[in-house]
């Protein structure tokens, strides 16, 4: 029995600091514990378009996607447990349905460790840093993940704010594509 306390003591533990790493001290958590406060500032941002570098520090615009039919983009952090958790399956879903429209879009803020993680999960879809045009998407958690058209259209109703399997993405992007 004392066992099996210290192993749930210990799981306990583990759980609260994935749930801590993956808040983002950079980000603003205005409203974060307000949903819908959250939601309607999200409702505001009806358009996105941007202009920001990308992992290896080229420029890049929304106009480098825009002709995806949806665009995914998938806000997340190197330290960010669940986050690194469901790229090998967004690389999975990038290259089931990129011949079908879908462009994913990793952001991130933090670079410590960003490269590291990309290459040891083979993840082969752009990676580029956030800049302002994203504070509007911002929850305060990562991963968060909103979806846009080509043209930058928001057809997201709120975010989606947390990590996703396979099949529950699967279904979100095949919603958008049709």
């Amino acid at each position: 029995m004392n066992f099996i306390k210290k192993t749930a003591a210990v799981f306990l533990a583990f759980s609260m600091l994935s749930l801590f790493a993956c808040h983002s001290q950079k980000r603003d958590l205005t409203g974060v514990d307000d949903n819908s406060s959250q939601a309607a500032k999200f409702q505001n941002a009806e358009k996105l378009s941007f202009t920001t570098t990308d992992i290896d520090g080229n420029e890049v615009s929304l106009d480098s996607y825009g002709s995806a039919k949806v665009i995914m983009f998938n806000m997340w952090e190197p330290c960010c447990g669940p986050c690194r958790g469901e790229l090998p399956d967004l690389q999975k879903l990038y290259e089931k349905y990129k011949s079908k429209g879908l462009m994913i879009v990793g952001v991130f803020s933090d670079e410590d460790g960003l490269r590291d993680v990309v290459e040891d999960d083979g993840i082969e879809y752009p990676m580029i840093r956030s800049c302002a045009a994203f504070d509007s998407f911002q929850t305060g958690y990562v991963p968060t993940t909103f979806f846009t058209d080509g043209s930058g259209n928001v057809l997201s109703e709120e975010p989606y704010v947390g990590s996703k399997s396979y099949d529950e993405w699967e279904s979100v992007i095949l919603s958008y594509l049709k």
